[in-house]
């Protein structure tokens, strides 16, 4: 008979092929896992302007906090319209009593005052009480400036949608500019590796200098330390973009939308439709003048009586043991009428501060008409400018690239030198670099106008 070792042994093959399998299995369900999940979760969000706005709009926590306001309220109006519905409560209480109330009555007998416990061990008492306020001029009055309030909140949150649509917009830009900047340094860079290659060559057949050469490293050396620096600077302005729109700052993104067909968008009739009152500020304190005067109104209706009806309805229990088999009832109805008289001078007092405070919010309305025209005005030469800027810089581009290409030639020719290439060099970058800000102020000047004129 085998023994259990020899057993073991001989079954070995078959116990490892079997983990070879499994563990294999195991390896290869994880790589496939891991593949799909870098497939699906690894690559980059897309992003176009609007998707971007449109994620800011649902997902920055300073919209959400303003649409809870409006929620706010909401029930802040519902809480001042349950004033004026009817009232219902009932209530039960049971009493014992350890150690009965003490009264003093005269004995006629001895002619003295004698003490006395009056009542029952155990008392209970239901009761039911009704109440509705019939007629308050001032509860409708505060019904109103309720539901002024809701609309108010949701000015407030239209001011706050407009300021993030604006700041995910600019930030949109800067990432783009500072992408378009980073492109364009490559360019550069490949661009002056292909003119130090063939001056490495001049200079080995004799044709150049060792310093056309160095002159070229030590610029190439520069354009690769800025090229560094601008792609840390990209990293931070996605980031930025990113916190604007509510997004978290780890999820990658890539934009789908580009400088040419931004920039070119066209923007015209706006400054021929100029209205102050359409801005959102002009109407948050428009609405708010309507509220401080129906806050007026509510002192004016003070004085006026208001009515009140009220029922209840109330059964008792008592005895010296606990027996709930006889109950008696009472009840009773009335109104109750409140005629104000006279408060101290305090009702005369508050119209007056109301009347003080609309008179400084309709001068600050004023005020800000005049403020609007103005920014609106600044806002039109801003953007005329940067249209004119775009074009004078595009020229000085085009200019730049052109005297580095006959620099090039020149240097090629042996009539040039490492100098006017690097000086050439320069020129585009500096060319570049205003372009791209002239870009930017075009595209911020849009953004501008269209807020100055509250087309957002």
């Amino acid at each position: 008979m085998e023994s259990a070792q020899i057993k073991v042994l001989k079954s070995y093959p078959k116990m490892t092929n079997k983990l070879i399998m499994l563990y294999s299995r195991k390896i290869l369900l994880t790589f496939l896992s891991v593949f799909l999940a870098s497939h699906l979760f690894g690559q980059a969000k897309k992003l176009s302007l609007q998707e971007s706005v449109d994620y800011a709009l649902q997902n920055h926590p300073d919209i959400q906090n303003k649409k809870l306001g409006e929620k706010y309220a909401d029930a802040q109006v519902d809480e001042t319209r349950s004033i004026g519905i009817p009232q219902l409560n009932a209530n039960v209480q049971f009493v014992n009593n350890i150690e009965r109330q003490v009264f003093v009555f005269p004995n006629p007998a001895t002619g003295k005052n004698e003490p006395i416990r009056i009542g029952n061990k155990y008392s209970t008492v239901g009761t039911l009480s009704a109440s509705w306020l019939a007629l308050d001029a001032t509860y409708f009055v505060g019904l109103k400036a309720a539901e002024g309030f809701t609309e108010l909140s949701r000015l407030q949150t239209n001011m706050t949608s407009r300021d993030v649509i604006v700041n995910v917009t600019k930030a949109y830009y800067l990432v783009l500019i500072t992408s378009e900047n980073v492109s364009l340094l490559e360019q550069n860079i490949k661009t002056l590796e292909a003119i130090l290659s063939q001056t490495e060559g001049y200079y080995k057949n004799g044709f150049a200098e060792k310093l056309d050469v160095d002159r070229l490293n030590l610029t190439l050396s520069n354009l690769n330390i800025q090229l560094e620096g601008l792609k840390d600077q990209k990293g931070i302005t996605e980031q930025l973009l990113k916190l604007n729109i509510g997004m978290s700052v780890d999820t990658e993104i890539e934009l789908s939308d580009n400088l040419e067909s931004l920039y070119k968008s066209s923007i015209e009739g706006y400054a021929q439709s100029f209205n102050p009152k359409e801005r959102i500020e002009y109407k948050l304190m428009n609405s708010q003048l309507q509220l401080t005067a129906l806050d007026k109104k509510r002192f004016e209706l003070a004085k006026y009586p208001n009515l009140a009806f009220f029922a209840n309805y109330q059964q008792n229990n008592f005895g010296e043991e606990i027996d709930f088999s006889k109950w008696y009832g009472n009840s009773f109805w009335g109104f109750r009428v409140g005629i104000p008289i006279f408060s101290g001078f305090n009702n005369k007092a508050q119209l007056k501060k109301r009347s003080i405070n609309m008179d400084q919010t309709v001068n600050s309305m004023n005020m800000f008409e005049n403020a609007a025209k103005l920014e609106a005005n600044q806002a039109i030469i801003r953007y005329d400018r940067s249209v004119k800027t775009i074009e004078l810089q595009k020229k000085n581009l085009e200019l730049a690239n052109e005297i580095l290409r006959i620099s090039s030639v020149k240097l090629k020719e042996g009539i040039g030198s490492s100098l006017e290439i690097t000086n050439a060099q320069q020129e585009v970058k500096t060319s570049q670099t205003n372009y791209l800000n002239a870009v930017y102020d075009l595209l911020n000047a849009q953004i501008e106008l269209k807020k100055a004129f509250g087309k957002i």
